[in-house]
This record gives structure tokens, sequence and C-alpha cells, in this order.
């Protein structure tokens, strides 16, 4: 079993840009960011928050706007940040809708007073259609940086963890300390909910069996075993997941000698918001995700990881946080291209049912620094 870990690019990359940071030049000539994300589901959301964090700590002055499209939920997340001025909701995915949309956001670049627009996306067309905005400053990887004022070396990006190729946008101008982990203070309404069912003890372990595809999803009496070994080990369980998986949920408790604590089962709004889910996983000392927002929950607030990894190579979307650790087994028809389609896997899943309890426990244990 190999433990992977995220790959950034080599820092010698951006040792020009930091000589003589850009942004420093740039703070008073901004007025208006716009920075394009496009759909943005649970992971993309979260992995995307640092890179917030830092253009705000780089930019304090000027208007920040996300424009693209949030998944149902993530607008209560959002309001707790303080990164964004405001969300601007859009998408791109009807052709004949793409020349209204794209006025759409022109009017908006006169109206917020924007002169840079962050491009994240890898579309050319999108690239292009944005590169035509009214704006002075333009700054994206896409198209080879083609539309972009700044160009960098993205020589092996394929090998590079999707934040860090994220983040190159800010360090290009010359930002070099940068905070994966995000500065969350969690409201009092949402802390003492949670208090009220955490109180008891410590020393939780946070586990979300489930995802946005069922072919992600380990054998739900693996996690069953697991929570309960783990459980022998001292350690109260979360079983973590929206009000869609209450089945799942309750199905793995089923299966174990020790009664979890599912907190979609006491209260609907704790499937239903994800601030509790970061809140959950910011009081355990371990997380157990599928490849699926779990794993970006839990980095967010720096918990502990362990992912279970089948279908994408973790290389890609891996665990950030600390001491954690992306089992994957690296079949040869990984990254799967069969998982859209209506056949079924001539392989019957190997690349997660070959991933053993004992491998999950013993990753758990090293995680959590037990011998």
């Amino acid at each position: 079993m190999k433990f992977y870990q995220p790959v950034d690019f080599p820092p010698t990359r951006f040792e020009k840009f930091y000589r003589n940071p850009l942004y420093l030049k740039l703070q008073k000539k901004i007025k208006g960011i716009l920075v394009f994300i496009g759909e943005s589901h649970y992971g993309d959301f979260m992995l995307s928050l640092p890179f917030f964090q830092c253009l705000r700590e780089m930019f304090p002055d000027a208007k920040i706007i996300f424009v693209g499209h949030r998944l149902k939920g993530l607008e209560k997340f959002s309001e707790i940040l303080p990164f964004v001025d405001f969300y601007y909701d859009i998408r791109m995915r009807k052709k004949r809708e793409v020349l209204f949309k794209w006025f759409s956001l022109y009017n908006l670049c006169l109206k917020e007073n924007v002169n840079f627009l962050i491009d994240t996306q890898r579309y050319p067309v999108i690239n292009f259609l944005l590169a035509l905005l009214p704006v002075r400053y333009r700054l994206g990887y896409g198209t080879g940086c083609f539309f972009s004022n700044w160009r960098f070396n993205q020589r092996g990006r394929q090998n590079i963890h999707d934040i860090f190729q994220l983040l190159a946008l800010l360090r290009v101008l010359g930002k070099q300390d940068i905070n994966l982990y995000i500065n969350m203070n969690f409201p009092d309404f949402y802390l003492r909910r949670v208090y009220s069912i955490t109180r008891n003890t410590d020393k939780w372990i946070a586990i979300f069996p489930g995802a946005s595809e069922k072919v992600k999803c380990w054998p739900y009496e693996r996690f069953a075993a697991v929570a309960d070994a783990l459980f022998e080990m001292g350690y109260s369980i979360f079983l973590l997941g929206s009000i869609k998986e209450k089945n799942l949920l309750v199905s793995i408790e089923e299966k174990m000698k020790h009664k979890p604590v599912i907190p979609v089962l006491i209260d609907e709004e704790f499937g239903k918001n994800p601030v509790y889910a970061a809140i959950f996983c910011s009081l355990s000392k371990l997380c157990i995700s599928n490849e699926s927002g779990g794993i970006h929950f839990a980095g967010l607030v720096n918990t502990p990881i362990v992912g279970i990894f089948g279908l994408k190579n973790p290389v890609k979307w891996g665990p950030l946080s600390r001491n954690s650790i992306a089992l994957y087994k690296g079949m040869n028809c990984s990254p799967c291209k069969m998982r859209r389609t209506k056949l079924r896997c001539p392989y019957d899943r190997k690349c997660l049912t070959d991933i053993s309890v004992e491998e999950v426990i013993e990753a758990s244990k090293k995680c959590l620094g037990i011998r």
C-alpha cells in the first residue's frame, strides 16, 4: 500500500517573482477583482478558500467578486467567510446562453469598477471570452497563459495537486507565504448546537462514508468494522453525511457493535448546512472519508485525514492537512474512464475493494500517532 502526499511545484519555479513582489505595486491600483471559478462543487469550493484568504491579504482594500456556481448549501458556508465581498452566480453550460452571460459579466465589470480579472479555468473558449472583458490586468494559466499579463512555467503540472496549481497564480504576483488552512471563526450559534452533543468527550473521529457518486464509495460494512476498531481504542465516532445519506449511515450503525453519533438523525440541519460538517471535523482527532467533500472539510480546518481513493489519483485531489494519508492502489485503469457510463466495472471495483479494513486501521493509527 502506497501512502500518497500532495506535490507542489518546485520552489525555484517562482523565485524570480518573489524578488520584487508585484502585488505590492498593484495594491493601490486594483479597485475590483473578478475571480472566475466556474462550476464549484464542495471539493472545488473548499480548495478555493485558501486562495481567497490569501488574495484578501494581498489586496485588503479591493472588492473581491467570486464568479461561478456554488452547490446548494455552500451559501451558508460563504456567509461566515470574510474573504469575498459578494458572489455572482453564473453558469456557462449551454452554448446558446454564453453570449448573454458574457454581456452580464461585461456589465458587472463596469458597474463594480473591476480592473483585475483572475481566470482559474483551462477551457480555451472561456479563456478567450473572459479575455475580452473590459479590465486592465489579467491573470490566468489557461491556454498556456496566452491571455495573461504574467506567465509562468507550468511544466509537470499533471503531477501537481490542484490547490498548488491555483495558488501558483498568487505566487506569480510575488506572494510567498501562503497558508493552506483557513482561519475559521465559527459563529457561537453554530458552536452551541454542536457542543450540545459533543461535550461528553474530546476524543472524536469523523467518518464520511458517502460520496457524490456511489462508485466512489468504499463498502459500508468496512466502515463499520473500522469504526468499531477505533471505538475500542477509546475514540467516539461521528458518522457524517447529508440527508440523502441517512439510510447509508443507519446501515453502518446497524453493522456496528458500538453506538456511533449520527448528527443528521439528531437534527436534519446538521445534514443540510456544511458549516456543521466543518465544525465536527475541527473537533475530531481524525477524519476518514471516501474521495468526497469530507476530505476537503477536514483539510480546511487542518484535521488529519485518511482518504480512501479508487477512481481518482490522490496526487491531484488528495488530503492536505498535517499527518494525512491517501490510500490508493494505483490500478492500471485509474483514473476511471467508465464511471459515468452504464457499463459495469469489469474489475468489480478492485480499486476500492482491494483496500482492506486492516489497511485503513493501520493508516488511522499512523495519523493518530498510535503504535
